[in-house]
């Protein structure tokens, strides 16, 4: 008996594990945390960046944002953030072929790295020319940028991969995760009238 309620506890865990992998399969995917885009724009594309790689004018910017704990910090200039909401989209993104729930821009961008230490001081600042790899989410309709990724290798979009969009099977991981849900719920009534 209780070997049964192990077993359905057990397999309960991993349906919810494959419905944590479904949701982030892709990129676009629907998110409730409607503050993402915000933060991903606090925190890369902020208007009052420096527009210079000087470091005590990038340490008192990043005091003044508090972001303090992150001991690298990349910033796209303020005047390309259409280009970057962009990589979200078919015009300006192809879907990452390492990791598909992140976009590839189609183009380079140049951007301002800057390393911190653990005491908030600012002990290099650099001017990179990259691809970026962006993480995507659906927010209230429009497929938004919300994870910047480092890319150290600066791989590039693979012209064999689909454009950066919402995916067509968006209604197909709907529909899996409701079947999940739906036999998740089934195993536990069914274990719960059973031992009743």
């Amino acid at each position: 008996m209780h070997f049964y309620i192990l077993s359905v506890l057990l397999f309960g865990a991993l349906l919810a594990n494959e419905l944590a992998a479904v949701s982030s399969d892709f990129p676009c995917m629907h998110s409730d945390r409607t503050d993402a885009y915000n933060k991903f724009l606090y925190k890369h594309v902020n208007s009052d960046a420096p527009q210079s790689l000087d470091q005590n004018q990038w340490q008192n910017f990043i005091r003044k944002i508090n972001t303090c704990d992150r001991p690298v910090q990349s910033f796209i200039p303020y005047n390309q953030k259409q280009s970057v909401d962009e990589i979200c989209s078919p015009s300006g993104g192809k879907t990452f072929s390492n990791q598909r729930d992140l976009c590839v821009s189609k183009q380079e961008f140049t951007f301002t790295t800057v390393y911190v230490d653990n005491n908030c001081i600012v002990t290099g600042v650099i001017s990179e020319n990259k691809y970026l790899l962006l993480a995507c989410n659906e927010i209230q309709g429009h497929c938004l940028p919300v994870h910047f990724e480092p890319n150290k290798n600066n791989f590039g979009p693979d012209s064999n991969m689909p454009d950066c969009r919402r995916p067509n099977s968006q209604n197909q991981a709907n529909s899996v995760h409701l079947h999940l849900s739906l036999l998740t719920l089934s195993l536990l009534l069914t274990a719960t009238a059973y031992f009743m």
